[in-house]
């Protein structure tokens, strides 16, 4: 699957093509490079908004378009296939461009490790029957993104199959971890804007994914709810075996 990149960074290119770890990928500017990026039959799209702002109609338009047309891997389904790189003062484009399809998007200044793991899971939902196995570290975990489980180096034990909302659930807290999350946070992120979400869906992924993972005080975590708020992962200390 092509990665196609439109940014007019050359730090941001730099690092997104080190973190497609081999990948073909195509470089993108301007408003315009959303056609052609469509046109070339790139599979997912990372979208930096510098230098949208004034024509945010036309992106808009481009990222509908290329929703649209996207290709579908192994004869399946359209996936997701734009994460857009904002910065806080974009936020109007943002939601405009959330609202044209965009599927995800991840705040400046950008974490590398943030970004990796936005990258993997969005690029294995766009081609779900790759072969190549997708490992990620998270918080002491390892994911391994293509079969959909999770294991720690501490405990052999551990071998937990995940959907693929725990596992994305599972890698935002891990990777906030010591930080209070919001629901709306986790809904956005996880759900994004399913107006329908049962309001006990997000409290029974996060019991799975407590379960699942042991994030118990005896394996070293502390996964706890944040009265009228949201939920909050602690590391109580090193992690078993350290």
């Amino acid at each position: 699957m092509k990665l196609g990149i439109l940014s007019s960074s050359a730090d941001c290119v730099a690092l997104l093509r080190q973190l497609a770890a081999g990948r073909d990928c195509a470089v993108y500017a301007g408003a315009d490079g959303l056609a052609a990026a469509r046109e070339d039959g790139v599979g997912m799209l990372v979208v930096d908004l510098d230098g949208l702002e004034a024509h945010a109609t036309q992106a808009a338009e481009g990222v509908s378009a290329f929703r649209q047309s996207a290709p579908q891997p192994h004869g399946g389904t359209p996936a997701p296939a734009v994460l857009l790189l904002a910065a806080a003062p974009q936020k109007a484009l943002l939601q405009t461009l959330r609202a044209a399809g965009a599927d995800d998007y991840l705040l400046k200044p950008i974490r590398r490790n943030e970004l990796a793991l936005r990258l993997e899971l969005l690029m294995r939902a766009a081609d779900p029957q790759t072969d190549a196995a997708r490992l990620v570290e998270a918080g002491g975990f390892s994911f391994d993104l293509t079969r959909l489980r999770v294991s720690h180096p501490a405990r052999p034990a551990l071998d937990a199959a995940l959907t693929q909302k725990e596992a994305e659930l599972a890698l935002l807290l891990l990777q906030h971890l010591g930080r209070p999350l919001s629901r709306a946070f986790l809904q956005e992120r996880i759900w994004g804007a399913e107006p329908e979400l049962p309001t006990r869906t997000i409290d029974t992924h996060v019991s799975r994914v407590r379960s699942k993972l042991g994030l118990k005080p005896e394996h070293g975590y502390r996964l706890a709810t944040v009265y009228g708020y949201g939920y909050q992962l602690e590391r109580l200390g090193p992690p078993p075996g350290a």
